[in-house]
């Protein structure tokens, strides 16, 4: 009997699709990685991002254990600077071409990842936030307070 299920268990995977994926949803939203794995996501909205960029390349080269995943539905114009990236430091990429990978600002666009769990608690690209310019003080200043203030 037990041949028989197993046959049954064989016949059942195929025919569904081949064999079943662990957390097929988490996979596709890191580029066919598990989220365990993951040290940096860059949506494809910040992919362009010098921070990012730079970001990307200090944890590459603080880890040179870690990969690069890049979504391949993204122009080659912002795949380029990550491909520079990966060659320069010797890192290991893949180019991820599945149709399930989107192109949309909040989808991932570039996944750095271990090849085993590393479980980094903050994964997301936060752009940093822009300093406000300082401005002449006697831009902020009336007549008065700039004639009685010198």
């Amino acid at each position: 009997m037990p041949n028989e299920n197993n046959v049954q268990d064989r016949l059942d995977q195929a025919m569904s699709g081949g064999t079943p994926q662990i957390n097929p949803d988490e996979q596709r939203r890191y580029l066919g990685t598990f989220r365990e794995r993951v040290a940096l996501v860059i949506p494809v909205g910040e992919v362009s991002n010098d921070a990012a960029i730079k970001q990307a390349q200090q944890l590459l080269e603080q880890h040179s254990n870690y990969s690069v995943l890049i979504n391949g539905n993204l122009d080659s114009a912002f795949q380029s600077p990550y491909l520079k990236l990966a060659s320069e430091l010797h890192t290991k990429f893949t180019l991820k071409n599945n149709t399930d990978y989107g192109t949309a600002a909040d989808q991932a666009g570039i996944v750095i990842a271990a090849s085993n769990a590393i479980n980094v608690e903050s994964i997301e690209f936060q752009a940093p936030a822009p300093k406000p310019e300082e401005s002449p003080k006697s831009a902020h200043q009336s007549f008065w307070q700039r004639l009685f203030h010198h």
